[in-house]
């Protein structure tokens, strides 16, 4: 008979709450539902078709993936979905159907199963992806010249580029309310900021992300960009137009939260979001892409095992004696 082992090793955190990876990712999935509906109903078949195209993709090469690495359970966690959606929403309708299947390619084998699956990769795939492909096709994700021939009720400019392009004036014709609801050029979903608001809520109080990531985040967004307006108001728009703008709340609920490639630790998560919301600002004025959300979110993935480090929080459990 054999004995079982004297000493059981695992990697921590050691508690839990119940949850499990399935019923984490299929919520989020539900809460990115809403925007995506939006998307869809902004975009029509153009994006719903962007939508099915890499989500579905992903699936199937995620099954693959299992298969070739010879895991009994795939497709089980539901990570897929989720990542899958969030690369169809990152994605404008107009986006090429093999372009789309590149980007899959790029986030599941590469992106995902290339570094050990979920709980391996260093960086979130969907955003990995998207960042590859902005590299290597900008025009293709060229959310204006793709959707040109689109009967659109609002400025058919995305509104980073206008005011990179003509300056602050520019900005003027882009109502705060009306980014708000989505009226913008971007992704299918990841600018329905009422919407990705309504799912970041519900997953804060589902529990399932940290509320320190998303807050942290926005708010070093609003501090960095009002310190820009109120030193150059003439070059540099006020901070509702930066949060309001792109993909700042989209990547603050569901891409800065991804569970690998995020601290653990209360402080760690706060120092994580603020250094996203400053880069992000900081591209946005001084780099070449007028919008650096996906480029400071992926440096702080880079930096997160170190800052993670700061202050760990200790976890006292009482052990019964036998």
């Amino acid at each position: 008979m054999k004995r079982p082992p004297l000493l059981s090793v695992a990697v921590s955190p050691h508690t839990h709450d119940g949850s499990s990876v399935s019923e984490i990712y299929l919520s989020q999935f539900i809460a990115l539902l809403p925007a995506a509906i939006a998307g869809c109903l902004l975009w029509g078949t153009e994006g719903l078709r962007t939508l099915l195209l890499a989500t579905g993709s992903a699936v199937i090469l995620e099954w693959i993936c299992a298969r070739l690495r010879n895991q009994q359970i795939c497709l089980a966690d539901g990570s897929v979905l989720a990542q899958g959606l969030m690369l169809g929403m990152l994605l404008h309708a107009g986006t090429p159907w093999w372009l789309v299947l590149v980007a899959a390619l790029l986030m599941v084998p590469f992106g995902k199963h290339f570094f050990g699956g979920l709980g391996g990769y260093p960086f979130s795939p969907p955003l990995l992806s998207y960042a590859i492909l902005l590299i290597s096709w900008p025009g293709r994700l060229n959310a204006a010249s793709q959707l040109a021939n689109c009967q659109l009720n609002f400025a058919a400019l995305e509104p980073l580029v206008a005011w990179r392009s003509f300056g602050v004036e520019a900005t003027q014709a882009f109502s705060l309310g009306d980014l708000f609801m989505g009226q913008q050029l971007g992704g299918v979903g990841s600018s329905m900021i009422l919407w990705l608001l309504i799912g970041g809520l519900y997953l804060l109080l589902r529990g399932f992300i940290a509320w320190r990531i998303p807050l942290a985040f926005l708010g070093s967004v609003f501090v960095t960009a009002w310190i820009f307006h109120l030193a150059a108001p003439a070059a540099y728009p006020g901070p509702l137009f930066h949060l309001l703008s792109g993909m700042v709340v989209f990547a603050a609920f569901f891409l800065a939260t991804d569970f690998t490639t995020s601290p653990v630790n209360g402080w760690a998560q706060v120092v994580f979001g603020i250094g996203c919301g400053l880069l992000t600002v900081l591209i946005r004025s001084f780099g070449i892409w007028p919008d650096g959300t996906v480029f400071a979110v992926l440096l702080m993935n880079l930096a997160h095992p170190l800052i993670d480090k700061i202050h760990p929080q200790v976890i006292e459990v009482e052990v019964p004696a036998r």
